[in-house]
């Protein structure tokens, strides 16, 4: 007659307490499901972001903007025009290669001899082809180009302000006193700053001002 093996006779008894604790290196179950449940959201939270950033950049979702454009063939047309614009002005010789005040000033003038003519073309290209009525909500095209280049203008202005300050310093001009200076137009952020929104909104990043000063 052999013996009972005593694990056996445990489990046969009844009213005897069973061993409930995990096997060594294996969870139990209250920790498999949260596990469970933290892998579920997480990938709720992957997919909901997906979803959220693929709507964000979508064409539906920037055309809910009053400052979108309508006429998508105006918006590439100046996205080009701009890029011809950013190539000419990078091509400029920079601060660090001007032998003085003066020749800084003079590569100044030349980048915004051609932020002029950018302006002038894309300015010209609105009042021909943009229309001043509109189906939608928001402003016309017509008056949405029009502030952005009164923008432009402004920006034009500041440009040239620099480059005179440039000239008229002497070697006692505080270097603070020669820092590109923006007119303050808006509260909490500067015009270059909706400039630069106006043209990422409408596909537009050529069109952001220049960074060569």
């Amino acid at each position: 007659m052999t013996e009972d093996d005593p694990q056996a006779s445990l489990a046969a008894e009844p009213g005897q307490p069973v061993n409930s604790a995990a096997p060594a290196g294996r969870d139990g179950p209250g920790r498999r499901r949260w596990r469970r449940l933290g892998r579920w959201l997480a990938g709720v939270f992957v997919v909901g972001s997906f979803v959220f950033w693929a709507w964000a950049f979508s064409p539906w979702a920037r055309s809910e903007n009053p400052a979108r454009l309508d006429d998508r063939d105006f918006a590439q047309w100046a996205d080009q025009r701009c890029a011809q614009a950013q190539a000419a002005i990078a091509a400029l010789p920079t601060a660090r290669q001007a032998a003085s005040r003066a020749e800084r000033a003079d590569q100044v003038d030349q980048g915004t001899d051609a932020v002029e003519m950018l302006v002038d073309d894309l300015r010209q290209r609105a009042n021909a082809s943009l229309t001043a009525s509109t189906e939608a909500d928001g402003p016309p095209d017509a008056s949405l180009v029009r502030d952005w280049l009164a923008d432009w203008d402004v920006y034009v202005s500041d440009r040239r302000s620099h480059s005179d300050r440039l000239r008229t310093a002497s070697d006692d001009t505080p270097d603070r006193e020669l820092r590109f200076l923006l007119v303050d137009m808006t509260e909490g952020s500067t015009y270059t700053e909706r400039m630069d929104g106006f043209a990422r909104l409408n596909n537009m990043d050529n069109c952001q001002i220049p960074g060569d000063i």
